[in-house]
């Protein structure tokens, strides 16, 4: 950093008078006289002295010797020395200028302190340049002053040092970024963050610094811009392992929800089954007589199985029976066994029966309204007086068990007709319990699903699973066969699906191979005929929309006009939020 050397001043001889030398520094403007005597050097007289010799006018200058004299590359060496004059010469001997020892001291203050700005600009600079955003400077008008030389060239397609000068807010109107980040906090005046794109379809996150000056004016913005392209791709893809985690984990949790026993497992998560579920725990205590009544395939025999489980009686014998398989003429020895030569292919020992091999434990009479008149006499004493008589015997054997009876049938109805005995019914109908049909608790159907996907992936050493649109076929099928029908169903996806996702594709030709045997409507419990109407409706509509995806097609297959199934759609979304 050169030094500004003061260049005002006189030169005299030693011998010169105060009057000549003050005409002097009036005449040129000198701040100073240098004395020499011959060719040397020998002192200075600043303008202050000399008017404080005004008084002596014909006497010669007085000067101060406290002075040195060097050339200009020399200085930095002098602050040293004690002195209060520097006078520079060139390299040959002639004076360049002078310099007061406070003009030297400052003028190396500012030298040091101008390559203390140079060197933390340069490191500014430099850690500006090598983080990962781009670093924009613009003024309170958007006139952008400063650009770090990263990566500008990326987001805008340009040099750095072409936008120097340019307003930011004019270069948002041509369509280079929108929106602005800088205009958003000249507007509110305060740290901004957003998300914008560039003129070529990039996702960037801009965030504008607001600095102000001491009257709390807006003087500069200091904007960060990062190109979040590939980072939004990889949020993205987490979310969609998120989502996917979510999944298995919710996977988990519905199969963690389970009543188990032993290798019998029901499994649940609707109200209606823990309703039912917590009257299964407060019959288990007791050895009152159950009937579980239910469709085909709701889990009749899991239900008294689990009712075994939970009593007293665990660890001891659980035999079951379907009345409905067995002849009515084996019926009868199956269940009270027979004695040796009862009838002709006897084994010569005879056989316990039913009731024997229970004892201590449980005897489930699975389809006890098949079960003949002639054998529901046999079963009421066995009931009442806690002992069997074999066929072809004659002594009562004492029995200790608990016997649970099911059917999907109404015994009331069985008994005004006289198909089955009314004080049988009342023997076995102390504690009944109601298992609802799959349709009437759809929310275990997601969970039963992942059990027996669970079930046989492990069986058939497989890793498969459905795709979202085939859940959502299996939630809103009506499942007329229950739980069975729906096991069934899975079981057959899995084997005939090629690919590891089931999608509803694969459902959809599972499913339709059944309906061609069913009729198109189904009832299966009495409800209000405009309930029936509405609801056939919303399924008819749905199941069209499906396949068909737009409005004007479901109204041609369903045969009617555009704008009545237009109504009856909007009617659908207002009730169950179909989107």
């Amino acid at each position: 950093m050169p030094l500004n050397l003061h260049k005002t001043f006189v030169v005299i001889d030693e011998i010169t008078v105060v009057k000549d030398a003050i005409e002097r520094v009036i005449q040129v403007q000198g701040q100073i006289l240098i004395v020499k005597a011959g060719d040397r050097i020998v002192g200075i007289c600043d303008s202050q002295s000399l008017l404080m010799q005004a008084g002596k006018l014909n006497q010669a200058v007085d000067y101060r010797t406290d002075f040195i004299l060097l050339q200009e590359k020399e200085i930095p060496d002098s602050l040293s020395t004690d002195y209060a004059y520097l006078i520079v010469v060139d390299a040959k001997g002639m004076i360049a200028g002078w310099l007061d020892r406070k003009s030297v001291e400052i003028n190396f203050l500012k030298q040091a302190y101008s390559e203390d700005v140079r060197a933390i600009t340069t490191d500014l600079e430099a850690i500006v340049d090598s983080i990962y955003d781009e670093v924009l400077v613009v003024d309170a008008n958007g006139t952008i002053l400063r650009v770090s030389n990263r990566s500008i060239h990326n987001l805008w397609g340009v040099e750095p040092s072409s936008v120097i000068g340019e307003n930011i807010l004019e270069l948002e109107k041509k369509g280079w970024f929108k929106p602005s980040v800088s205009r958003k906090v000249i507007e509110e005046k305060k740290k901004t963050s957003i998300v914008q794109y560039n003129r070529f379809g990039r996702r960037i996150l801009a965030v504008g610094n607001p600095i102000f000056n001491k009257k709390q004016e807006l003087e500069r913005i200091v904007i960060a811009s990062r190109d979040i392209t590939e980072v939004t791709k990889l949020e993205e893809q987490l979310e969609e392992a998120q989502n996917l985690k979510e999944q298995y984990r919710k996977e988990v949790d519905i199969l963690k929800k389970v009543h188990q026993g032993k290798d019998k497992t029901i499994i649940y998560q609707s109200e209606r089954m823990k309703e039912l579920m917590f009257s299964v725990e407060q019959v288990a205590k007791v050895d009152s007589t159950v009937t579980i009544y239910g469709d085909s395939g709701v889990g009749k025999e899991l239900i008294s199985f689990a009712i075994h489980q939970l009593s007293a009686r665990a660890e001891k014998p659980f035999i079951k029976i379907n009345c409905g398989s067995i002849p009515e003429s084996l019926l009868e020895s199956e269940l009270f066994g027979y004695e040796n030569g009862a009838f002709t292919g006897a084994l010569s020992q005879g056989k316990k029966g039913l009731f024997e091999l229970a004892n201590e434990g449980t005897l489930f009479l699975d389809e006890i309204g098949e079960m003949p008149l002639n054998l529901q006499v046999k079963l009421l004493r066995a009931l009442q007086e806690r002992e069997i008589l074999k066929v072809g015997g004659s002594r009562a054997i004492p029995i200790n068990i608990r016997v649970i009876t099911a059917t999907n049938k109404n015994l009331e109805e069985m008994v005004a007709d006289g198909s089955f005995r009314e004080d049988l019914f009342y023997r076995i109908h102390v504690i009944p319990l109601f298992v609802p049909s799959l349709s009437e608790r759809t929310e275990d159907i997601e969970p039963l699903v992942y059990h027996f996907l669970e079930y046989y992936n492990k069986q058939f050493s497989t890793k498969k699973h459905f795709s979202e649109d085939a859940l959502e076929i299996l939630r809103s099928y009506p499942w007329p066969g229950n739980i069975r029908q729906l096991q069934n169903i899975i079981e057959r996806a899995m084997v005939v699906s090629r690919n590891q996702v089931i999608t509803a594709n694969d459902l959809a030709s599972i499913l339709e191979t059944r309906k061609v045997q069913q009729r198109p409507v189904e009832v299966h419990s009495i409800v209000p005929l405009n309930q029936a109407i509405q609801y056939t409706e919303q399924q008819l509509i749905r199941m069209a929309l499906k396949k068909y995806k737009t409005l004007t097609k479901v109204a041609e297959v369903l045969e009617v006009s555009q704008p009545t199934i237009s109504r009856h759609y909007n009617n659908l979304r207002q009730i169950i939020g179909m989107d």
